[in-house]
């Protein structure tokens, strides 16, 4: 399972690969992207607030139409309801989803609610061990500081690269 490291850098990712125009308000972009990219998983809130008894996470806040409606209401606040920047902010959220979607180790994702409410996962092998130990508050935080290591490694890149083909492309338009 994808802790927010993963989450927020390939938010950020989408967003700044699909942005337009990116240059003026990188960091605005960045952010706005990283906290979309993270921001599905705000439902262990109703987890932690025994809503109807728990087991909300991977629900509907992990699903393509949860991801529209953040990217509707992102772009409502930031842009006044580009259809364009709908769909950044929504690819940005729904980042979250296809990272779950393919990296979980649950019984996955409702990745179409509210059609159903049946849950998705791709089983494939996950490139990260996100298994830690629960012996002791500082092996878990060990185990929490190397999963994010690894997530960082695999995903900075990630952003790295789009971050330096924007440039590129801008140089090349110039």
């Amino acid at each position: 399972m994808p802790l927010p490291v993963a989450h927020g850098l390939l938010g950020a990712s989408v967003a700044a690969a699909l942005y337009q125009p990116f240059e003026s308000r990188r960091w605005k972009i960045l952010a706005t992207g990283a906290f979309l990219g993270i921001c599905p998983d705000f439902d262990y809130a109703l987890n932690w607030l025994r809503i109807s008894g728990g087991g909300w996470h991977h629900g509907f806040t992990h699903s393509i139409m949860f991801a529209l409606f953040l990217g509707l209401m992102t772009a409502a606040m930031v842009s006044g309801k580009k259809l364009r920047n709908i769909v950044v902010f929504g690819c940005a959220a729904g980042s979250h989803t296809l990272l779950d979607y393919l990296m979980t180790e649950s019984t996955g994702v409702a990745l179409w609610w509210p059609f159903t409410n049946h849950r998705y996962r791709l089983s494939l092998p996950n490139p990260i061990d996100y298994n830690w130990d629960n012996a002791s508050l500082w092996a878990s935080a060990i185990d929490l500081v190397r999963i994010s290591l690894s997530e960082l490694m695999i995903f900075a890149p990630i952003l790295l690269v789009v971050l330096l083909a924007r440039r590129r492309l801008i140089v090349r338009c110039n």
